[in-house]
């Protein structure tokens, strides 16, 4: 209750003959004290806000808090995921209203409250400046003696992140907000010890603070001439504490330091935890928004640069933004599993092979089931890959069967499905071969399985290796490997494939060419990852961008099985144990336009000769 006196000045009952910095605050008291203001009345104490403003709490004023509250405040401060949801607002076209977070910002919140380094490539307008604001507001609120430093390519950019994380802390309920000191356009500083800096990227940003949390936005756009120094000076000192933190966003802008961390970090080589977010993450936006703004801006490659959160131009690049975006939405978390076979020759796998989730190698040897590895050997002295890629042979599935432009045999109806990799720098040729020996013929059935290796220097030595290792239990079968023309104009097949500057080119569109028609599909990350950064070089030949590309290049030699007989007859095969609804299908579209009757091997052998 309150007590209203004459010349409309208003003071609380019990708190009349109270000094005003020993007046004790409430959330009811603040509630009355706000609405006597409101109908005019003029207070007769010290006021709990700050400059007179109602939106902003005072420091080191008293205040009691009920039960509720103190819980509520360990809620919030425990789930900042709970505090966005329940008292986060943004300012919007209509006003400021309660936000809706989106599954990709409820996880990077998380991330950020979990994780002391972040580093996110996200799309444009994806909310990662407000998920970013709710966190710096959040951690103002609930710290204590802690400094953070918004940083940003412009002053005005860090000002807008710093406007935002202020609308958060200006609508918390009364007992909830910090108590305000400073209250500047860069800098707020709260009676919890905590403060926000914001300041413009500099080589010496940052210089003579102690930083406890920092925040990057917008990081890949800082001019080159400043980003390293300014990273050197600053990262030592957070790294060196055990509670600083670093949160980095941005969207991609060519091989830069932010290109540094977010590749190394997204290949486990540093402490920061990757995030990537892409348009269609965003639940408004679909393929109808897709074409739209494809259309507003004119072309894929504008609209790549805008959304595509690619850090090259998508025009040299082999795979078109809807390519790449059809193969990282499919992208699977391969895994490991222990193999006797490979225990037997005391060889640990870890790090090194993975499969897809859905591939059980306990079963691979089933009838039935018919595989085809791609092999790239190197030296294994830590520089490029040696990989293993492991395809099985599978029916499309039917609405891809439906789409495909003139189907000319049967085995247009199949396609070469991703199940593992091998991946390493580290063994040696031998060893290698002791690897791919183990799984063509331990692990695998020698008899459905067929290898397409490259032939180079290493390819040669390793094909030697195959056939001479374990000598007293040596299965390996030279059939396995896929026979190829090593010149156009050659009469017989070798074994092994040959790459050329002549042929390259055309061998990696066909790769394009069978990846858009699902014939060849790959869902393991380091796969995709390869593809997104593949494409055209200076000299006109194909490969990687930047970083490697062992793995992509894998993908290119198998699509070159397919135009083999070897293919052919795995197919055959397969034709006679599918189930016989599904090879009705196949008969029914590829007959489609069909006039006349044929035999469907002889279709499948007259294509291929």
């Amino acid at each position: 209750m309150s007590d209203y006196t004459g010349d409309n000045v208003w003071i609380p009952k019990e708190d009349s003959d109270t000094e005003a910095s020993k007046l004790v605050w409430s959330t009811n008291k603040v509630n009355d004290l706000v609405l006597a203001m409101d109908q005019g009345y003029r207070p007769k104490i010290a006021l709990p806000f700050y400059e007179s403003k109602q939106y902003l709490r005072k420091g080191n004023i008293v205040f009691e808090y009920t039960d509720e509250e103190i819980a509520e405040l360990a809620k919030c401060a425990n789930d900042i995921v709970y505090f966005a949801e329940r008292y986060a607002v943004v300012m919007t076209d209509e006003g400021i209203q309660q936000v809706k977070l989106r599954d990709y910002q409820k996880q990077l919140l998380k991330d950020f409250q979990d994780n002391r380094f972040n580093v996110v490539l996200a799309s444009r307008q994806m909310g990662k400046t407000v998920t970013a604001s709710i966190f710096n507001a959040w951690y103002l609120t609930f710290n204590f003696d802690k400094t953070t430093l918004l940083l940003a390519n412009k002053s005005d950019t860090t000002k807008e992140i710093i406007d935002k994380a202020k609308v958060v802390l200006e609508n918390l309920p009364f007992y909830m907000k910090p108590g305000i000191i400073k209250y500047d356009v860069m800098n707020v500083k709260c009676d919890n010890g905590c403060r926000i800096v914001g300041q413009s990227t500099t080589a010496k940003s940052g210089i003579g603070f102690t930083i406890h949390n920092l925040y990057l936005d917008e990081f890949a756009h800082v001019h080159p001439s400043i980003v390293d120094t300014f990273y050197e000076n600053v990262y030592p000192t957070l790294s060196a504490s055990k509670v600083s933190r670093i949160n980095i966003t941005s969207t991609p802008n060519g091989f830069n330091k932010f290109y540094e961390i977010y590749s190394a970090a997204d290949r486990g080589e540093n402490a920061y935890k990757p995030t990537r977010i892409d348009w269609w993450q965003h639940p408004d936006r679909d393929d109808n928004w897709y074409k739209r703004e494809l259309n507003n801006l004119g072309s894929e490659e504008a609209f790549n640069r805008q959304y595509g959160n690619e850090f090259v131009s998508s025009s040299n690049l082999l795979f078109s933004p809807g390519t790449m975006k059809m193969l990282r939405k499919g992208i699977k978390n391969y895994v490991y599993h222990d193999l006797d076979e490979f225990e037997n020759i005391h060889m640990d796998m870890k790090g090194f092979l993975h499969w897809h989730p859905n591939f059980d190698p306990a079963y691979a040897r089933e009838d039935g089931r018919f595989f085809t590895f791609s092999i790239d050997i190197a030296e294994g002295n830590g520089g490029d890959y040696s990989v293993i890629n492991m395809f099985e042979l599978i029916p499309m599935k039917e609405k891809h069967m439906e789409i495909l432009q003139n189907p000319g045999a049967m085995y247009d109806f199949f396609m070469l499905k991703q199940i593992g990799v091998f991946r390493s720098n580290e063994h040696v040729i031998e060893d290698f071969a002791k690897v791919l020996y183990t799984l063509s013929v331990d692990i695998f059935n020698p008899e459905n399985t067929k290898l397409v290796i490259e032939f180079n220097t290493y390819g040669t030595i390793l094909i030697k290796y195959l056939t001479s290792l374990f000598p007293r239990r040596n299965d390996f079968d030279e059939e396995m490997i896929v026979r190829f023309k090593h010149r156009h104009d050659a009469r017989v097949l070798k074994p092994g494939i040959r790459i050329k500057s002549d042929n390259k080119p055309v061998m990696c569109q066909n790769l394009k060419k069978l990846a858009e028609a699902n014939r060849v599909y790959f869902d393991e990350k380091t796969t995709v990852d390869e593809a997104s950064m593949f494409g055209t070089l200076p000299n006109g030949s194909y490969g990687g961008q930047h970083g490697n590309d062992d793995t992509i290049m894998t993908c290119v030699t198998i699509c070159e099985f397919i135009g083999t007989t070897d293919y052919a007859d795995f197919v055959e095969e397969a034709l006679d144990i599918i189930d016989e609804s599904l090879h009705d299908k196949m008969e029914s579209i590829l007959y489609k336009d069909f006039d006349g009757d044929g035999d469907l091997q002889y279709d499948i052998y007259d294509l291929l000769s």
